[in-house]
């Protein structure tokens, strides 16, 4: 009878953020993290090497994970967690798992049966949205909207509707086209554009879309991340009281039809913004990554 050999325990991901900016930003967790594991996947290893000689740590095996080779990166990175190795990921900044490749890794490292360690760091959304004036407890972050067709209608249409604040990223080169496209279709509404965070030039602009859509109102230069006030309440409508009578039918354990006719049939909302409010009640937007 053969001797049966138990099998090595799977390694574990750590979800690593990196400063977006300032390089005293990174927390002493995740350079303990980094000096321990034998590998790092990277989106840019140049990036990662520099922050490795800033702080001494001697360079695992450094593998780049990026949106073009992902695809091809994953056999190997999940073999290398097979095989009882822990593995760490990092972004060119900020938080891993947000707006990068990191995310379908993460879900397929769950359906695996791989521990996920997400460590808290440096991130450009949660500053952004603090200093934004318009914060107001929940929130919806869409990360980097579809470029073009109908995706980016149904984003921009969410925006529009939305009662809360929208949290979204974008580049310098299509920022203009974004806040023409914005003020085209939702109207003016207050905004905070938050450009270079953390930096030598960080900026944060306030004012509503009208005015910043106009050229030469932003400096086109830099990472952006864009908080959008929410939708202003639709006539007639007592929003403060639709959202508490949704959190109180909610913990109550009512099913989510019931919840939908009373805050259509009490208060009128329509059913899409009746939907947007039970997610918030449940907590299923804006919580903090």
């Amino acid at each position: 009878m053969k001797e049966q050999h138990d099998m090595p325990a799977k390694g574990k991901i750590y979800l690593v953020p990196v400063p977006i900016g300032n390089l005293g930003d990174i927390t002493l967790r995740a350079l303990e993290v980094l000096k321990n594991v034998p590998l790092i996947a990277a989106e840019d290893t140049r990036n990662a090497g520099f922050l490795l000689s800033r702080y001494d740590i001697p360079p695992p095996k450094l593998i780049s994970f990026h949106k073009f080779n992902e695809r091809s990166r994953e056999d190997n990175l999940f073999s290398h967690l097979e095989s009882g190795q822990d593995l760490a990921v990092i972004s060119d900044a900020g938080t891993p798992g947000i707006s990068d490749p990191a995310m379908e890794l993460v879900h397929k490292a769950v359906a695996k049966g791989i521990d996920v360690v997400s460590l808290p760091g440096a991130s450009a959304l949660l500053p952004a949205l603090t200093a934004s004036g318009l914060n107001k407890g929940p929130f919806l972050f869409l990360g980097f909207l579809p470029r073009q067709g109908k995706e980016r209608d149904q984003a921009i249409k969410r925006i529009k509707e939305s009662f809360c604040p929208v949290v979204i990223y974008e580049s310098p080169l299509r920022l203009p086209k974004l806040l023409k496209g914005l003020y085209e279709k939702i109207g003016s509404r207050q905004i905070c554009i938050a450009r270079e965070l953390t930096k030598m030039y960080e900026e944060l602009i306030y004012g509503d879309l009208q005015e910043l859509s106009e050229e030469g109102k932003v400096t086109l230069k830099g990472e952006f991340v864009l908080v959008i006030d929410s939708a202003p309440p639709q006539d007639g409508v007592d929003m403060e009281k639709a959202q508490n009578t949704c959190k109180m039918l909610v913990a109550e354990g009512l099913s989510q039809r019931t919840v939908l006719k009373v805050l259509q049939d009490v208060y009128g909302l329509k059913r899409n913004d009746a939907y947007e409010l039970l997610l918030i009640s449940q907590n299923k937007i804006g919580e903090k990554p």
